[in-house]
């Protein structure tokens, strides 16, 4: 093999070396953290799937050799065996310097290691350290360390003043050491759906999808209402808002999906309606059953007053028909998101909110967004513990004062 042959088989096998390093740990940071499609270790699989390739065809003529010598070996044996005894152990007087019969061991490009480097082993390290091969060698651990440093997340400085919003978005940023965090053990996954088997069910109707403005008139059309006529909405109207909020939608492979986008299809949101003014439905705490499309009755009652009270005494919050308290249960996407949990729980519920807007506009209501509350006391209304599961926002929708039917 030419000297260039030799220093370009050194080289591939370095970097075939470094490639798969590099596949394997995006890899398992593509598979820890949900990411479909990462760009990272696509390129990583190609760069090594390219050096694989050149390194059979460098080293064509010694793998074909290699099966060849392995293939005669194979029959060879059994004829040698039988043909020829097992030379008898030499014993070693006690203290006796080791001998080797044969050739020794090739040293650093082709040496035999003399006396001098038996005795001192570490010139013998020196040497092979700064042949090529060690060269190559140490040029890919610095490489490689270098690319790992640079993913290693030190703690953020947090600035002095900040608040915890602040600390929180800084520690829950990915780096390649928290690889390590997403390995440990978080819990088990809870079941996708809350139910209250002992509640009094309600079914709703089929929500209906005809008449109502269409995407882009909605969205233009789109404001956040804070005066309400007090006049009740139909029983088909919550059906139809609740629906379009988050209800599902289809299945696939066994997974059900609903109307807004989960992280890895996990739903922490519950949906708890708050009824103060619907046709056909008694006011009270409800909580949505996502399977089977319908009511849960928690308690019965006016709670027009508490939940004004709770989003710090707006009044337009006991004038609407109803009011949509959206939790989180953590748990859900905890087991598998770890420190970036609330950050995804959060997206979410902000995405059914904006799916609730669009509905009620197309339908012809209003709704109103609020994130100033009590959330004790909501918790302690809708009977949460507000650790495990937690109340995040809630939203006003009813008939808007003035529009009319």
């Amino acid at each position: 093999m030419s000297r260039l042959r030799h220093d370009l088989n050194h080289l591939t096998s370095t970097g075939l070396l470094v490639a798969a390093l590099a596949t394997g740990l995006t890899g398992l940071v593509a598979d820890l953290w949900d990411l479909n499609d990462f760009w990272y270790h696509t390129l990583a699989g190609y760069v090594m799937g390219a050096f694989a390739i050149a390194h059979v065809v460098l080293n064509w003529r010694t793998l074909v050799n290699y099966a060849k010598f392995r293939l005669v070996r194979r029959s060879a044996r059994p004829a040698a065996a039988a043909s020829s005894p097992r030379p008898p152990a030499t014993a070693l007087a006690p203290g006796a310097p080791f001998r080797a019969a044969g050739p020794t061991t090739l040293g650093t490009a082709g040496v035999h290691p003399s006396t001098e480097d038996q005795v001192a082993p570490w010139r013998w390290l020196g040497r092979a350290a700064l042949s090529r091969r060690g060269v190559l060698g140490l040029a890919a651990g610095g490489a490689a360390g270098w690319l790992v440093g640079r993913g290693l997340r030190q703690p953020p400085p947090i600035p002095g003043g900040s608040d915890l919003g602040v600390l929180y978005h800084q520690w829950s940023k990915p780096g390649v050491i928290d690889v390590l965090g997403s390995v440990a053990d978080w819990g088990q996954q809870p079941p996708l759906y809350k139910e209250y088997p002992d509640a009094a069910t309600i079914a709703l109707p089929e929500p209906a999808f005809e008449g109502g403005l269409s995407t882009e008139e909605a969205i233009l059309a789109r404001r956040s209402t804070r005066d309400y006529s007090g006049a009740p909405i139909q029983l088909d109207d919550l059906s139809r808002l609740l629906y379009l909020t988050s209800g599902l939608t289809g299945e696939r492979w066994g997974r059900r999906y609903r109307t807004a986008p989960s992280s890895g299809a996990l739903y922490p949101i519950e949906i708890y309606p708050v009824v103060h003014n619907v046709e056909g439905l008694a006011s009270g705490i409800y909580h949505y059953g996502y399977r089977g499309h319908r009511l849960e009755l928690l308690r019965a009652g006016d709670f027009r007053s508490q939940v004004v009270h709770q989003g710090l005494m707006q009044e337009y919050l006991g004038q609407c028909s109803a009011v949509l308290f959206l939790t989180m249960i953590q748990q859900r996407m905890r087991y598998k998101y770890k420190d970036r949990t609330y950050r995804y729980g959060l997206l979410e519920a902000g995405h059914l909110g904006q799916n609730l807007y669009l509905a009620a506009t197309s339908t012809g209501l209003g709704a109103c967004a609020i994130g100033a509350f009590m959330d004790d006391d909501i918790n302690a209304m809708l009977g949460l513990d507000g650790i495990e599961e937690a109340a995040v926002y809630m939203l006003a929708v009813g008939d808007a004062k003035g529009s009319g039917p």
